[in-house]
C-alpha cells in the first residue's frame, strides 16, 4: 500500500475528527472502532510488514529510539495541526505542517524526547479520566498539567525504562494489528478471537500488554549486556 493511498488520509481524517467530536473515555473507544474498521479495509499481505515492525520494536526498541521517537512526535504534531485547522476533513497543510514543526522539535531535543513523549500520555490519560467524570474548566487542566509534570518527572528519572515501555507499546500495537489482518485468511482462528473479544472485550487489552511486557524485559537485558561490554 503506498503511504500516500487515500485510505491512509481517510484514517487520518477519521482519528483527528474523532479528536474533536467525542470527550472523556469515549475518544479511546471510538479511535480503536476506527483503527479496527481501517484494518478490516487492508489486505492480508498488508500484516506481514505490520507484524516485522512491530517485533522489531518489542526486540530492539531502545536502539531504534531516535527514529521512533522522531516519528512520534510527527503524529502528535500533525494531529495538533489537524486540530487547530478547524476542519472536520483531512486538512495536509496543517497536518504537515505540525508534523514537521513537532518533529524538527523532537529532533533538535532528542535528548528530552522520553520525558515529553511520557508528559504527553500522561497529560492525555488524565485528560480522558477527568473527562469521564465531566470534569472541565481550570480543574481539567489542572489535572492535566499535573498529568503531564508527574508522568515527565518519572520519565527523566527512568529515561531508559520509559523507551522500553514507550517502544514496547507501539511494538504491541503495530504487530497485533498485522496479525489481525492475516488472522482473517484463517476461518476458525478468525472466529476463535473475535468470539473471545466479543465475549470479553478487556482480553485486546490483555493481548497487547503480553509483548509490552516481554518487550520491556528483552530490552532491559539487552541494555544491561550493551552496558557491561562498554565497561569492559
Amino acid at each position: 500500500m503506498h503511504p500516500f493511498c487515500p485510505c491512509n488520509f481517510r484514517i487520518v481524517g477519521l482519528v483527528t475528527r474523532s479528536v474533536s467530536i467525542t470527550k472523556g473515555g469515549d475518544t479511546v473507544f471510538y479511535l480503536v472502532q476506527e483503527w479496527v474498521t481501517f484494518l478490516r479495509g487492508l489486505d492480508a499481505v498488508v500484516g506481514i510488514p505490520l507484524c516485522l515492525a512491530g517485533g522489531a520494536l518489542v526486540y530492539a526498541g531502545w536502539r531504534l529510539w531516535q527514529v521512533v521517537a522522531l516519528l512520534s512526535f510527527g503524529v502528535v504534531g500533525g494531529l495538533i495541526g489537524q486540530s487547530l485547522s478547524g476542519s472536520m476533513g483531512f486538512d495536509l497543510y496543517w497536518f504537515g505542517g505540525g508534523a514537521v514543526g513537532l518533529a524538527l522539535v523532537g529532533f533538535l531535543l532528542s535528548q528530552f524526547a522520553s520525558v515529553a513523549l511520557a508528559g504527553i500520555i500522561g497529560g492525555a490519560v488524565t485528560a480522558i479520566i477527568l473527562g469521564v467524570f465531566r470534569m472541565a474548566g481550570p480543574i481539567l487542566w489542572l489535572g492535566i498539567f499535573l498529568g503531564f509534570a508527574g508522568c515527565a518527572s518519572w520519565a527523566f528519572a527512568n529515561r531508559n525504562r520509559v523507551i522500553a515501555i514507550i517502544t514496547s507499546f507501539e511494538g504491541g500495537v503495530l504487530f497485533i494489528s498485522g496479525a489481525s489482518i492475516m488472522v482473517r485468511e484463517v476461518s476458525w482462528l478468525h472466529s476463535f478471537f473475535r468470539s473471545m473479544t466479543a465475549e470479553s472485550p478487556f482480553m485486546i487489552g490483555f493481548f497487547l500488554l503480553v509483548p509490552t511486557a516481554i518487550g520491556v524485559l528483552i530490552q532491559a537485558a539487552d541494555a544491561n549486556r550493551s552496558s557491561a561490554k562498554s565497561a569492559q
